[in-house]
């Protein structure tokens, strides 16, 4: 369980994002908070501190905690170039939680690109991650992998957590060009509480397809993006 801190700020956040607290308006003193939330005064500052480290709100003596507008940042995330890549140019750190490790299986019955008979076959390598930016989980990752002649992809770890460089090193694959499909989607109950954020709110749901220098291997992959923060790019 996160700490009540961290519940706190998350809470607040959330509370800024919805709109009930707007650009310019204060929020409740740490007295009032404490009596809101029932926690100590250190957890109040802790999470409020947290706001402040993250643009959302600016405190100012004599006033308090007044909300402000985060800064956003573009992720370039519609490239050639992995997650890990896009994220650490921007010298931000990256932070991956496996959700399904790799595994073979069978394609999903109904699936958003077309696949070719021989992928139909052979079935796809699948792994579903969390990706964050520092603590903060921005996208829900499902990956699909062409099954074709990638020994020991599903047992050996990332080299350096990336599976495009793992790709690239260890079985020689490079991504030449990537297909992409952009929609706007609700946040299901699995999405808002892996993304943290309210059930039903907007996330932009992306669709790729990557092609590369080996004859029918492709990648799939299903992004469920949180862009409060950050807007999505396409640095190439």
């Amino acid at each position: 369980m996160e700490p009540l801190y961290r519940q706190l700020q998350q809470n607040i956040k959330s509370q800024i994002l919805s709109g009930l607290y707007r650009e310019g308006d204060l929020l409740p003193s740490e007295s009032e908070l404490q009596k809101l939330h029932g926690v100590n005064r250190s957890v109040i500052r802790q999470a409020l501190n947290l706001l402040t480290n993250e643009g959302y709100i600016i405190k100012k003596q004599g006033k308090g905690s007044i909300v402000a507008r985060p800064p956003r940042r573009t992720l370039g995330l519609l490239s050639v170039k992995g997650f890990s890549q896009n994220v650490s140019e921007h010298k931000l750190t990256v932070k991956t939680v496996m959700i399904d490790k790799p595994s073979v299986k069978s394609w999903p019955s109904v699936f958003f690109y077309n696949i070719s008979d021989m992928e139909q076959r052979t079935g796809c390598i699948y792994l579903k991650r969390l990706r964050c930016v520092g603590e903060e989980p921005v996208m829900v990752e499902s990956t699909y992998i062409s099954n074709v002649n990638l020994p020991r992809l599903c047992s050996r770890p990332f080299v350096n957590g990336s599976l495009f460089e793992t790709l690239n090193v260890n079985h020689e694959v490079e991504i030449t060009k990537v297909d992409q499909d952009l929609r706007a989607v609700a946040a299901d109950e699995e999405a808002a509480g892996l993304l943290r954020v309210p059930q039903g709110s907007s996330l932009l749901h992306i669709y790729l397809k990557f092609h590369t220098n080996r004859q029918h291997l492709f990648i799939y992959s299903s992004l469920l993006c949180n862009t409060a923060d950050y807007s999505i790019g396409n640095h190439l």
